[in-house]
């Protein structure tokens, strides 16, 4: 079944006049196309949404657990969420082979929830009771489990209009933090795309091209062993500036690129000079709504005054456009920046002709106890 075709099964319902008690269930297995079909249903569901982008996450780590959550209304489905159980710190334990051995304390004692979609309401006039009733169950769950944490939880689909306040969340004990992306809206022709780009970003796209540097999409294994090479070093020198950020195997990395553009949802932008891949870029597609990804770029060309990136980002956002989807999504930048390195994710994703949209990432911390240890141990460290 193609996974963006909404399943016969699928009951959705923008019908505001339903009455009845909202109920969820809860399960870890869903008929083929199901969940991607309710998620390609909504104008903001995305591949962060998915059960693809679960399957990413369960690749990278494969003691991962998966949950569903569907609110239903007299049996009508009418919202739904899902979400990863993992370990605080897999990221850490999954490429750092010694410290492999500590990782079971950590599995049954420190659990969580993460890799969260976006609740997707469909009943809109009942958005607070179906939320409410997610986070409850939410609860109900994290209590079974022994969850230490639930984090990383997306509230609204970016693009969406909240129709709750942070203080919704805050009152039931979460915690949250301000992030915001630029929706470039793709049903506007090739020519006023351009012309609301700032100029910094059309002067910079021009002097790529004068620089020699061209765009094209990889699709040989050469090509994604060298993307991995790219992302190693980029990694690396985070590393050095003393901002973490995860490392994974060449066989993760090569493996997931395959694996996502055999499956549709993926394409690998390469920018060459003089016969050399210097920098590459993942977009995401699903539902519409082309996601900027995973940006890698290799020392030689970071120590260059070279300008592959704005180069890349603009053939993606043509490449988008003719490809007929219609929102590209430069995700993610800090709202309160705490480092030059977020202040120029900002400056950088601003400067493209998109709206400018806000949302929240919500946490919630169920053992005390287990987080006043990870606190001290967060002080050791510093």
């Amino acid at each position: 079944m193609d996974p963006q075709q909404s399943s016969e099964e699928v009951i959705l319902t923008e019908d505001s006049s339903l009455d009845g008690k909202v109920e969820v269930e809860i399960t870890s297995s869903l008929p083929p196309g199901y969940w991607d079909g309710m998620v390609a249903a909504h104008p903001f569901g995305r591949f962060e949404d998915t059960v693809l982008r679960q399957e990413a996450f369960c690749r990278c780590h494969p003691e991962t657990r998966r949950f569903y959550l569907l609110a239903k209304i007299r049996d009508r489905v009418v919202g739904c969420l899902g979400f990863c159980e993992t370990f605080f710190g897999h990221d850490i334990f999954t490429w750092n082979k010694t410290l492999r051995p500590f990782s079971a304390v950590l599995r049954r004692g420190m659990r969580t929830f993460d890799a969260f979609t976006a609740p997707l309401v469909f009943a809109y006039q009942r958005e607070g009771e179906i939320i409410g009733a997610f986070l409850e169950a939410l609860d109900r769950l994290a209590k079974e489990r022994h969850i230490y944490l639930s984090t990383h939880l997306r509230y609204p689909s970016p693009g969406a209009e909240p129709a709750l306040p942070e203080a919704f969340f805050l009152a039931r004990g979460f915690h949250h933090k301000p992030h915001g992306t630029y929706l470039i809206d793709l049903s506007k022709d090739l020519d006023e795309l351009w012309s609301n780009l700032k100029q910094e970003a059309r002067t910079s796209v021009r002097k790529a091209t004068k620089q020699g540097i061209s765009v094209s999409q990889g699709k040989t294994e050469a090509d994604y062993t060298r993307y991995y090479q790219l992302f190693l070093e980029n990694r690396l020198r985070d590393h050095k500036k003393s901002m973490f950020r995860p490392l994974y195997s060449e066989d993760t990395i090569t493996d997931h690129v395959r694996f996502f553009d055999a499956q549709g949802v993926l394409k690998l932008f390469c920018a060459w000079k003089d016969g050399e891949m210097g920098s590459c870029t993942m977009a995401k597609y699903f539902n519409g709504i082309v996601s900027f990804n995973s940006h890698a770029r290799g020392d030689q060309w970071h120590r260059s005054n070279l300008h592959d990136g704005d180069l890349l980002c603009w053939e993606m956002i043509r490449w988008a456009k003719e490809q007929g989807h219609r929102y590209f999504d430069m995700t993610g930048f800090d709202v309160v920046p705490a480092n030059d390195r977020q202040r120029g994710i900002q400056r950088f994703k601003s400067k493209w002709g998109g709206e400018r949209v806000y949302y929240n990432y919500y946490s919630k911390v169920y053992g005390g106890a287990r987080e006043r240890i990870v606190s001290w141990a967060r002080t050791l460290r510093a």
